[in-house]
Order: C-alpha cells, then structure tokens, then sequence
C-alpha cells in the first residue's frame, strides 16, 4: 500500500503550499504597532496638545499595551479648548482591564485648536475603581474631509509639571497611527492573552496568561522576536503552521493510502476547511497544537503499520522517539495533548499484542523476540514518552523561570500544574458561544471571533471560527460508514483513524471544564478528513466514474469556502452577506 513521494508528489506539494501561503498570509495583519508609550503611576497629569491649526475633530484613536498591573486599566480624560481660550470636558479615552495591543476609537464633534489630556481612575460597568496604570501607547486626532478621515498634524505637547513628563511620548510614533481599529491593527479575541504573554517572556515580565503550559506562547515569543510587537509579527508562526500542515497532510495521506490522488484529496480538505484557515490565522496556539499532534499520529502510523521485528530492533525504535518528541511538544502547548496519548498508547499496545501473536503462532524467527521486541520495546518506550516529554516540557518553562526570577524550578513547576488543574477544572461560567463535545460533529455554535469595531450602514467585517460543512458533516458520516466498510475487510488502517478520532472527543466528555468551545474539536479534523479520503479509495476501487464525483465533492469544499471567505478573513462585506449565511439559527456572524 505504501509508495514513496515520488518527484511529481513534491511538485505538488510545492503548488499547494504556495497557493494556500498566498490565501493564510494575505491581510495577515499589520507590521508596524506603536511601541513606546505612557503608563500614568496616579491621577491629574495632563498633556496639552496642540494642533498646527483649528480643526473640526471628528474620532481620536488611541493604542493601548500593558501597563504596570495584570489588570492594566487607565483612563484619559479629555478636554477641549473653545472660543473663550476655556478647556471643556470632550469625552474620556478609557482602557478597560485585559485589553491589550488594541486601537480603541472615540467618535467626538468639536472645532478646536487644541486638546489636554489628563490622567484618570478607570470605573468599570458597577462603578468600581479598576486602575489607573493602564498604558497608552500613541494617542492621535483626525477630521473628516469628503467622507475620508485626515490625521489632524500636531504643533507640540506641552506637559503640565515634572510629574506628566513622558506623556509626550504618546505623540511620537504619528506616522503609524490609524483611524480606523480593525483585526488588521488591533488583537482579537484571546489575542489579548497569548501574545501579551509572549511579550513579557521577551521582557521578562512575570506573565499574565498561565492557565497553559508555554511553548505555544514560547513560539509566538521567537515571532515577535523577527517581525516585533505587531498582529503580523504574533499571528506569523501560527501561520507557518498552518501552511506546513498542508504538505503534512499530503505526506501523510500519500503513507496512508499509497495515491497521489487520494494524497491531494487529503491535503485539499485540510486546506480549504474553515477552521484550520481561521485558527491558525489568529495568534493563539491551537495550530501549534494540532501540528504536533498530527506528527506523533504520522510517525505513530509508521510504526503501527510495519512489523518491527522486519525493520530489526533498532530502526524500530526511531518512529517511536520522533512520536514521543512531538507528543512531549504537543502538551507543552496545551494540555489537550495528553487526549492524543490516549489514542497512541492503544495503537502500540495493539501493535505489540498483533506481532506476540505471530510470535505465538511460530510466524516470527527472531532470536530473543519477546525480550527485545515485546520487553525491549516498551521499556524504551518509558523513555520516549514519559521521560523525553517531560523533559520539554519542563524545559518550555525556561522563560516563565527567568520572567518571575524563580530560584526553586521544581516547586514553582509544580505549583504551576496545580494552578492550571485548578483553573480548568473550575471553569464554570457561562459564554454565549459555549457548546458541548457532542455537539460538535454538527457544528451548532460557531466561535464569534471578531466584529469590526467600525461598521458602515449595512456593512460589517466579521471571523467566526467554524469548519466548512462539506467537510465536517461529510466527515462524521464518513467516520461511520468507513468503519463499517473497514470491519469487512479487518484494515488496520481504519482502526488507526478512528482510534485518533475517539482519543481526541472522548476525553471531553469527562473534563472537569463545564464550559468548551467549537474549537476543541479542531484536533478532529484530520481525522475526519482521513475517513472521508478512506470512503474516496473505497469508490475508486467500485465504481469507474468515482474520481468525476470526487472532483465535483472537492469543487464544493472549495466553492463554500469561497462563499463564507467574508466571515472568515474579516473583510467588510454588506450584512445581506453574512445574513445569507446562518445556515442554523443558532449560528451568527
């Protein structure tokens, strides 16, 4: 069944893998983000700014990073001068807590020819002081001209005392400013938590975020390190991720089912499904996550597949230790890496019962087979996942260590582990979006990702994390119906597949956490794809015109992703759009 990648397999790939790297890093994110900035340490500093001439405003946008506290939420209140050389209360600038690498927007109608800021308390929603130590990175004005908006050019800064000095500072990076916040400019979703944490590993900050173990956020760190402190610069390497999936998929379907064909049916599928597009295009860590995993199951499927007694001792051995080393790497990202292991640990045992009874059956003539093959086997197997995994993921922590200047690395890793348990298992609020892992197969609740804080009349910009129903639907009747088919024929490799599947979705029915999301299912997906490709192979082998309806199948896994490219990507598109395509009632863009 197996065939090697042959030089038109690589021709392929490298298509694929330029088609889809133009589609995930089109409109990626911006490169340029303000990076200096004031953090007021207490109440009444003012800045007054002054235009080179008197204007009409219209908005003042404004950028906010960390501040000095976890929370980090600061006000600015404004004032404008009017006629009688007066400073009247405009509106305030608020940074709510938690909200980080954002441009928020102030919609204002005032002719002026200058405007003071001065430092406030922040109240949230139940009027309770929330802080004053928010950051703001860049303050800037604009007037509008035609419809269009106009940066408005500032003459000086003039601060009030001593104390406001560095308020300036918030007026230096004018060049990059922008009138209009979006996902392009501005973190989304739990951008506002990975990212920011990323950061802090490069400045050594003690980091917010750690309901997750770190390497995920490590490598968004090594990110931002190239490309800086900007959407483009931690939505990169989630990116990167995501296109190298594609020739992973290709890879692993052409191991799987010995086919070019049916090997770019595998890739196809993943390329253009909703969710891997969406997911991996935002900066948070589940495409990391899925990309391990989908490693240690190919060098698992090598392994699962061949006799090891055939391969000698030895070179047995090898897909074992790269499966462990991606296993160890997939939970270092997230916790949902264990569920994999759960899948592997039955594929190998499975593997070993099958090859002690060929032993037992006088099929084997291998010298010491039970000491090296069986014994041998699964005490290297200590090793390779238990020892090696815990050891990156001990060492992931590195930055965590040198961020909170740790000085007893066991005891602080192992109050990490509790916190996290702790945190999940407690998670019990509730959230519009929330769904439960039996719900998932059927797609009831879509993740509602962003909404463009700016909309026309009749026109918004919205990502909702969601996969596409030609593959997801298609996928778990395929799941169903090719372990029927794979009973009759007893192929290994459809065990292989469902195994993979159950090791990922089961396990959530048992989580301490009451609240889940869609995206919980995304390590699924490959999975799904693998069963639907398997049904593929079963009608090219029954059926002559097999190959024409696969063609017009995978037309329409291409044609819907087209068709709701406006909800996932985040382009203004009329709301008739997006409206068009709640398929469910509960689904929402």
């Amino acid at each position: 069944m197996e065939k090697k990648m042959t030089k038109k397999d690589y021709l392929i790939v490298i298509v694929m893998i330029v088609v889809y790297s133009l589609l995930a890093f089109l409109n990626l994110g911006s490169m340029t983000a303000p990076i200096e900035g004031f953090t007021p340490e207490e109440t009444r500093l003012s800045a007054i700014i002054f235009f080179d001439e008197e204007v009409d405003l219209s908005r003042i946008t404004f950028y906010c990073g960390l501040g000095n506290d976890w929370y980090s939420a600061g006000q600015l209140d404004a004032e404008y001068l009017n006629d009688d050389n007066r400073f009247v209360e405009l509106c305030s600038l608020k940074k709510p807590s938690n909200n980080v690498f954002k441009w928020f927007h102030q919609n204002v109608e005032v002719k002026t020819t200058a405007v003071r800021l001065t430092t406030a308390k922040f109240y949230d929603a139940d009027n309770n002081i929330s802080g004053i130590e928010g950051e703001f990175l860049e303050v800037a004005f604009w007037v509008k001209n035609d419809e269009e908006l106009m940066q408005v050019g500032i003459d000086r800064v003039e601060v009030l005392n001593d104390e406001s000095k560095g308020m300036e500072k918030m007026f230096d990076e004018q060049d990059i400013a922008v009138s209009k916040p979006s996902y392009m400019n501005t973190a989304y979703f739990d951008e506002v938590y990975f990212p920011r944490t990323a950061y802090e590993y490069i400045e050594g900050i003690s980091p917010y975020e750690n309901t997750h173990p770190p390497l995920g956020k490590v490598l968004i760190m090594w990110s931002m390190k190239i490309f800086g402190v900007n959407p483009f610069g931690w939505r990169f390497m989630g990116t990167l991720f995501g296109v190298l999936m594609i020739p992973l998929m290709y890879i692993f379907g052409k191991k799987m089912f010995g086919n070019s064909f049916l090997a770019f049916c595998s890739a196809f599928l993943l390329m253009f499904d909703f969710m891997h597009f969406v997911q991996t295009r935002i900066g948070t860590v589940d495409g990391f996550l899925i990309f391990f995993i989908l490693m240690t199951y190919y060098f698992m499927y090598q392994y699962y597949m061949k006799k090891s007694y055939e391969l000698k001792f030895i070179p047995s051995l090898l897909p074992l230790l790269l499966c462990g080393i991606f296993f160890g790497m997939a939970f270092s990202v997230k916790w949902i890496g264990l569920f994999a292991g759960i899948g592997l640990a039955f594929i190998f045992f499975q593997s070993r019962i099958l090859e002690y009874e060929d032993y037992r059956k006088g099929n084997v003539y291998v010298e010491r087979f039970k000491l090296k093959y069986i014994w041998g086997t699964m005490g290297m197997c200590v090793i390779f996942f238990i020892v090696i995994p815990l050891i990156i993921y001990a060492l992931s922590y590195i930055p965590v260590f040198r961020a909170i200047e740790s000085t007893n690395w066991i005891k602080d890793l192992l109050g990490s582990q509790k916190h996290m348990f702790t945190y999940h298992s407690g998670v019990t609020s509730t959230h519009p979006y929330a769904s439960s892992w039996w719900q998932w197969p059927l797609m009831v609740k879509p993740v509602y990702l962003y909404l463009s804080p700016i909309r026309a009349e009749g026109e918004w910009g919205s990502i909702a994390s969601l996969g596409n129903p030609a593959v997801w639907w298609v996928g778990f009747v395929a799941m169903v119906w090719s372990a029927w088919i794979a009973s009759k024929k007893k192929d290994k490799r459809m065990v292989f597949i469902i195994v993979g599947y159950l090791s990922i979705i089961l396990p959530w029915a048992f989580s301490p956490r009451d609240i889940t999301f869609l995206y919980h299912y995304f390590a699924c997906v490959p999975f799904l794809i693998f069963a639907i490709v398997y049904l593929m192979e079963h009608f090219l082998d029954k059926y002559l015109k097999a190959k024409k309806w696969i063609y017009i199948y995978l037309g329409l896994v291409m044609v819907l992703f087209i068709l709701f490219y406006p909800v996932l990507s985040g382009i203004t598109v009329p709301v008739w759009v997006t409206e068009n395509l709640r398929w469910l009632p509960s689904w929402f863009f």
